[in-house]
C-alpha cells in the first residue's frame, strides 16, 4: 500500500531546437520568431563572438613570462556578446565558446580560459539563460582539472544548469595509440566530472548521438544519467526511400527511450545545412519535419506509464498505516488499480470454491479502508454460489464512517462493519477466510506480519486461511545517480540517506549480471500456533509489547551479485511477490510482473540508499547483507554492501559501505 502524489504533467512533449553554429549571429526576439515560425521550440547561441576570441588570443600573445600564472582579463563588452536580455531568452540555450581550453596543459591558456568561462557564464546568468552547454574535456588525463573548474563554475553561478557536451560513445579512432577501445570511456569522463562536483543538481548532460550506435549496455547506461539535451547532427540521418532524411530503427528506439526521461530532454538539430550524404534530399526544415513525424507517431503509453507519469524518480516516504489514519484521497489512489482487486477477487472465489457448497463461510476483511476488497468479496461469493457472513474491520474512524455509508447505500446491509484495530478484535466466532491488503513495496515493510500475527487468533484452527497466503521480499543493487543527487541535496534531513523510499524508478540501471534479483525472505500465514510467543499474543492483542515477542518476524539475508561492467552503486531496488491463494499471485518484480499481475500499478519499488556511492570495476562481485530488525514498538531495516574482485583464486575486498539503519524512522507498531 503506497500513496502516490504526482508532481508534474504527464504529457510527453518534445522540445526541438535549431542549433545555430554561427558564432557572430546576434540572437534577438526576431531571430526566435523566425525559427518558431518554421516549427522550432527554441534556438541555441554561442554567448560570445569572434571579437572576444580575438581579444583573448591577443592577450595570450602579449603575455610576459612573469604574468603567465596571474594574468587578469577584462570582462565582456557590448561588441563581444551575441545575446541580450529579453522576453525570448527562456527559449534560448547558450553554448560556451568551444575554443576555450581551461583543461589545457599550458597554465596560461588554462588560467585565461577559466576566467573567460566564468565571464561567459556570469553574463548568461544575467541574461536569464537557464541552460548552458560546455564542451567536454579534450584530454583524458586532464578530466580532474576540467571537473574542478566546472565545480568552481557551479559555485560561482547559482542560476543556470551546466550541461557537459559528450559523445554517446567515443569513436575507436579517438583512443590513444596502443590503448584498447573502451565503449564506456565517455561515461567514465562524465562519472569523474559529476563525482568531483558532488552530484550537483544543476549539472547535467548534453549527449551527442552518433551515426553508428554503441552496444545496448552503453545506451542503457546513459539512460540512467541526467540527460538534458540530445544533439542530432545531419550525419546521424540516412535517406529514406523517397530521399528525405530519416533515422534508423535503432536511433528511433533510442530517441523514444531518452525522451521518456523526466524532465524531457531538449532535442537539438545541428549541421542541417551541411550536406554529408548527397542522396538526402535537402530542404530547410526536412530534418525538423521528420522529428515531428516521429513525435506524432510514438507508441501509445502502457497502463503503468500513464499512471506513473509525474512520479518518475520522485521519492516518497512509505506510509505508516498502523500509526497514522490515512485520508480519503490516499485510499482513492489505491482503488484506481483494477488489476490488484481482480486478483484478490479471483483468490477469494478460488478459496470459496474449495469449501462445502452447503456451508456458510465467515469472511473478514481486516484493514478494510474504504471497502474495495469488501465489494470484491461480495462479488466472489456471488460468482461461486457460496453463502458468506462478511465482516469489515477498520481502525480509522473516518474510513469507518465511509464503510457504514457504503453498507447502507451499496451493500444493502450485507456487511457487519466493526471499528477496531484488527489486532484487538475479539469476536465470539472463528473466521474461515481472513482477507487483507497490508503489503508494502518490500512486502513486509508496512507491518503486514505483525498485523496478521495479531489477528491470527480469530482464524478457524480447522482450515482457516489467510489471503494473502505468503509474500516475499526481493532486491538488487542499482545505479541511480538522479535519486542519489536528490537525497544528497536534503541537507536539513539527517536521516535522508538511511530512509527507504517508495519511488517509481525510471533513470536507473541494474548492475547485476543478467539483471539478477535476489529473493531475500518470505512470510507465510497463518503461522503454526507454537511460533507465536505468549508475549506476542498478550497485551491487549498488540504484537510486540512483550520483550522479544516479535523476534520471529526478524529476518536476515546475504546475497552475492556478479557485476560484469563497472559502475556506481547508489542503493538497492526492492520488490515483492505474493501468493494470494492457489495460483493467484501478485508481483512488482520487473521480470515477473507481466506473468503474475500485468499492468498492476498499486506499488512502486522501494529504494534503500547508500550514504556514499560505491564505485565498482568491471567483473567484480557485490555482497549485500540486509536485515529486518524488530523491537517492542518498531520495525526497521539495516543494510551494508561490499565490493570484491578475484585475484586468481583469492577474493579481495575493494571496499564496503557503512552499516545503514532506518531505525530512527522505522515503522511504528
Amino acid at each position: 500500500m503506497d500513496a502516490h502524489q504526482p508532481t508534474d504533467p504527464g504529457a510527453s512533449l518534445w522540445y526541438i531546437g535549431n542549433h545555430l553554429p554561427t558564432p557572430d549571429l546576434t540572437i534577438s526576439g526576431q531571430t526566435l520568431e523566425d525559427e518558431t515560425a518554421q516549427g522550432y521550440d527554441m534556438i541555441t547561441t554561442f554567448i560570445t563572438n569572434t571579437n572576444f576570441r580575438s581579444r583573448i588570443n591577443q592577450v595570450l600573445l602579449n603575455a610576459t613570462a612573469e604574468k603567465r600564472t596571474h594574468m587578469r582579463i577584462d570582462s565582456l563588452d557590448a561588441e563581444e556578446v551575441t545575446v541580450h536580455p529579453g522576453d525570448h531568452i527562456s527559449q534560448v540555450i547558450g553554448f560556451v565558446s568551444p575554443w576555450l581550453e581551461f583543461d589545457s596543459d599550458d597554465l596560461l591558456v588554462s588560467h585565461v580560459s577559466k576566467q573567460a568561462l566564468l565571464y561567459e557564464l556570469d553574463y548568461a546568468g544575467f541574461c536569464g539563460i537557464g541552460n548552458v552547454v560546455i564542451s567536454g574535456p579534450r584530454k583524458k588525463e586532464n578530466v580532474p582539472r576540467f571537473a574542478q573548474i566546472i565545480s568552481t563554475a557551479l559555485s560561482a553561478n547559482g542560476y543556470a544548469h551546466l550541461l557537459i557536451l559528450l559523445p554517446l560513445a567515443e569513436k575507436p579512432s579517438c583512443t590513444a595509440e596502443g590503448d584498447e577501445y573502451d565503449e564506456f570511456s565517455a561515461w567514465d569522463t562524465w562519472n569523474t566530472i559529476r563525482t568531483v562536483c558532488k552530484y550537483n543538481p544543476r549539472l547535467s548532460l548534453a549527449l551527442q548521438i552518433p551515426a553508428e550506435l554503441p552496444t545496448l549496455h552503453v545506451i542503457n547506461r546513459w539512460f540512467a544519467e541526467p540527460i538534458r539535451v540530445v544533439l542530432l547532427s545531419s550525419s546521424t540521418f540516412s535517406p529514406n526511400p523517397t530521399g528525405y532524411p530519416a533515422l534508423s530503427k535503432l536511433h528511433q528506439a533510442l530517441l523514444t527511450k531518452y525522451t521518456k526521461q523526466r524532465p524531457t530532454p531538449f532535442i537539438l538539430l545541428s549541421d542541417q545545412r551541411v550536406v554529408v550524404n548527397e542522396k538526402v534530399r535537402y530542404e530547410p526544415t526536412s530534418y525538423l519535419v521528420y522529428i515531428r513525424h516521429l513525435q506524432k507517431n510514438q507508441p501509445p503509453q502502457s497502463t503503468v506509464e500513464r499512471y506513473s507519469s509525474g512520479y518518475q524518480d520522485y521519492l516518497q516516504t512509505p506510509l505508516q498505516p498502523l500509526s497514522d489514519n490515512l485520508e480519503s484521497i490516499t485510499y482513492e489512489v489505491f482503488e484506481k488499480d483494477p488489476v490488484k482487486y481482480d486478483q484478490y477477487e479471483k483468490a477469494i472465489k478460488l478459496a470459496l470454491d474449495a469449501r462445502d457448497a452447503a456451508s456458510s463461510t465467515v469472511v473478514a476483511v481486516v484493514g478494510a479502508g474504504r471497502g474495495p476488497l469488501v465489494s470484491r468479496a461480495l462479488r466472489a461469493a456471488q460468482a461461486s454460489g457460496r453463502a458468506i457472513m462478511l465482516f469489515a474491520i477498520e481502525k480509522n474512524p473516518n474510513a469507518y464512517v465511509h464503510l457504514l455509508r457504503h453498507n447502507r447505500d451499496t451493500w444493502n446491509g450485507q456487511v457487519t462493519v466493526i471499528k477496531s484495530d484488527m489486532r484487538s478484535w475479539n469476536p465470539p466466532f472463528a473466521v474461515d477466510i481472513l482477507v487483507s491488503e497490508l503489503l508494502g513495496s518490500f512486502g513486509d515493510n508496512e507491518l503486514s506480519p505483525e498485523c496478521l500475527d495479531g489477528v491470527q487468533r480469530v482464524l478457524n484452527p480447522s482450515g482457516g486461511i489467510s489471503i494473502p497466503v505468503s509474500y516475499s521480499a526481493h532486491f538488487t543493487p542499482i545505479m541511480a545517480p538522479k535519486i542519489h543527487a536528490d537525497i544528497s541535496s536534503r541537507k536539513n534531513d539527517s536521516e535522508a540517506a538511511e530512509t527507504p523510499y517508495v519511488v517509481m524508478l525510471q533513470s536507473f540501471e541494474m548492475l547485476a549480471e543478467q539483471k539478477y534479483i535476489h529473493r531475500a525472505w518470505e512470510f507465510t500465514h497463518p503461522l503454526p500456533p507454537n511460533v507465536l510467543s505468549d508475549s506476542a499474543a498478550l497485551g491487549g492483542g498488540l504484537i510486540g509489547l512483550g520483550d522479544g515477542g516479535n523476534d520471529h518476524n526478524a529476518r536476515k539475508c546475504k546475497a552475492t551479485f556478479k557485476v560484469p561492467r563497472r559502475g556506481v552503486v547508489h542503493g538497492l531496488a526492492g520488490y515483492f511477490e505474493s501468493v494470494l491463494y492457489g495460483d493467484v499471485e501478485l508481483s512488482t518484480r520487473p521480470d515477473t510482473i507481466d506473468m503474475k499481475s500485468k499492468d498492476m500499478i498499486s506499488w512502486f519499488p522501494i529504494f534503500f540508499p547508500l550514504k556514499a556511492p560505491l564505485h565498482v570495476p568491471d567483473n567484480c562481485e557485490l555482497d549485500v547483507c540486509i536485515w529486518r530488525q524488530t523491537s517492542e514498538r518498531k520495525v526497521w531495516y539495516e543494510w551494508v554492501v561490499e565490493a570484491f574482485f578475484r585475484n586468481g583464486g583469492q577474493r579481495c575486498c575493494l571496499g564496503a559501505t557503512d552499516l545503514h539503519s532506518s531505525k530512527q524512522n522505522g515503522c511504528l507498531m
